[in-house]
């Protein structure tokens, strides 16, 4: 993944936006793997899955609809949209499963390795094509657009929804709910 040079040398476009994402995500997975006793981890973990969860919808909602008019786009944003859908399943099942479970280590590695070579591959193979394709002006405009997705959508994976623009505009806001009624709950609880 680029570093966080790489995606503060940028203008504020959406492009310099997912780039920031995804500086913050390696900062959370390494945080995850180096959390000191099981309630460290379990807090790092969950901001993890926040962010995964928010930075994804957003992407689906902003960037892959970008990516799907450029030319040679569509068969990139499909072999994205796929990746994203087996990491959910993944940060899904690890959730469920609990930072605590014996098998959580090797699964969590497996995401962290997936989401990262992801993210490497949307920086290398979208992100150009998104830059040929749209004009700069437009790119800018959509930074705030992306922030705005990540701010009203759901904070957990969501395996089974959908994994278009369309289907997480329909979908999305309910789940949204849903899901921060759910975080409140647990922070509620953790008092």
């Amino acid at each position: 993944m680029s570093d966080a040079a790489d995606a503060a040398s940028r203008p504020d476009d959406v492009i310099a936006a997912v780039q920031a994402d995804h500086v913050e995500i390696k900062d959370l997975f390494s945080q995850v793997g180096s959390a000191a006793g099981i309630d460290a981890k379990r807090d790092s973990f969950e901001r993890l899955v926040r962010k995964l969860a928010v930075h994804e919808t957003a992407e689906e909602e902003v960037v892959h609809p970008l990516l799907y008019q450029a030319p040679g786009g569509e068969a990139v944003a499909e072999a994205r949209v796929q990746e994203e859908s087996k990491s959910k399943d993944l940060l899904s099942e690890l959730e469920k499963m609990g930072v605590d479970d014996p098998g959580f280590d090797a699964g969590f590695a497996q995401l962290r390795a997936d989401v990262l070579a992801h993210a490497e591959r949307e920086e290398h193979e979208e992100h150009p094509k998104l830059e040929q394709a749209v004009d700069r002006d437009k790119l800018q405009q959509l930074a705030g657009v992306f922030r705005a997705a990540e701010s009203m959508a759901p904070t957990h994976p969501h395996p089974k929804g959908p994994d278009t623009a369309l289907g997480n505009m329909v979908v999305g806001p309910f789940a949204a709910v849903a899901d921060r009624v759910r975080d409140a709950i647990r922070d509620f609880t953790k008092r």
